[in-house]
């Protein structure tokens, strides 16, 4: 991700300087090694500028390959922006360069991504401090573990639809966001389960659920590697996906991929077995497009394809 994507929004205090000196480089490095727990300084502009060797064992990743890298490159895909608006909370925290008063920083359990991939979870505070005369966020990072530890448990059912197991709206639309944030291409599919009400009635609610859970189940297992799957509210589900611009993609065929991977067979429900309908509309993103707009247009092209397939 580049500077820009953390940065969409915020206008900095320091955009008006020039690069970080290299007297400033130099007291930053001084003043994470006096730290005595893993730390990591970056600009307002979200470069890492420094980095202490406690911050390597938690990162698996020496200081010097860490130094000048955008700090997203630690920052798991799904957590960007909200990393986004932990930088904006701190802005208002604190005062203005120069001022007497302290600010508040801000702790958080927190995911990190280490030089070889891996995800870690850990307790972070975050703060801003004036080095050598500038503005830069400092993180230090404790209590690391593994993501499946049993501490962080909580994160994943509050991303997760508790039904499906797919990404709730949230965290979806994240996903969303960062790509346009970065002017990638995106296709983007909304599909709605068809007749759920009836087969509610007709076999009570478990069976209702019994048809979301294999719909979802079956998106994801279908979808290619790198794409996102959600469930965007009670029988509406959302895949989206950037793809190489120079190839294209055809709308039409990701329509019928999509249709047919999740209505291929019936859903095993007691001795019955459930029918499987969905309507779907697949927008690729225009140039300029918000991710609102691409939502709109996607859930209208749903709308007419149920039309067309009901009259």
């Amino acid at each position: 991700m580049s500077e820009g994507v953390m940065n969409e929004g915020v206008v900095r205090a320091d955009t008006v300087h020039d690069a970080v000196t290299d007297e400033q480089r130099a007291a930053v490095a001084d003043f994470v090694a006096a730290v005595p727990m893993a730390a990591m300084v970056h600009s307002m502009h979200y470069e890492v500028v420094g980095a202490n060797i406690l911050c390597e064992g938690v990162l698996g990743c020496a200081v010097d390959d860490m130094v000048g890298r955008p700090v997203a490159d630690f920052v798991p895909l799904g957590d960007r922006a909200s990393a986004t608006r932990m930088a904006v909370q701190l802005e208002h925290r604190y005062p203005a360069a120069g001022s007497t008063e302290h600010g508040r920083p801000i702790g958080a359990l927190r995911r990190v991504r280490r030089g070889d991939g891996e995800v870690v979870s850990c307790w972070m505070h975050v703060g801003l401090s004036t080095i050598a005369g500038r503005r830069f966020i400092v993180a230090l990072l404790d209590l690391v573990n593994p993501v499946a530890d049993d501490t962080v448990h909580w994160r994943d059912r509050a991303e997760r639809d508790e039904l499906t197991g797919l990404l709730r709206r949230g965290p979806l639309l994240a996903h969303v966001d960062e790509w346009i944030v970065e002017d990638l291409p995106v296709a983007l599919a909304f599909v709605d389960v068809d007749r759920l009400k009836s087969i509610n009635d007709a076999h009570g609610h478990p069976a209702g659920d019994a048809v979301l859970e294999a719909a979802g189940r079956r998106l994801l297992q279908w979808s290619p590697r790198g794409s996102v799957v959600g469930r965007y509210a009670g029988d509406e589900f959302v895949f989206a996906v950037t793809f190489d611009g120079s190839k294209g993609l055809d709308s039409t065929e990701l329509t019928e991929s999509v249709r047919s991977a999740i209505c291929g067979e019936p859903v095993p429900f007691g001795s019955n077995l459930l029918g499987v309908s969905v309507s779907v509309g697949v927008a690729m993103r225009e140039p300029g497009e918000s991710r609102d707009r691409l939502i709109q247009r996607a859930d209208a092209l749903m709308y007419r394809d149920k039309a067309s397939r009901t009259t």
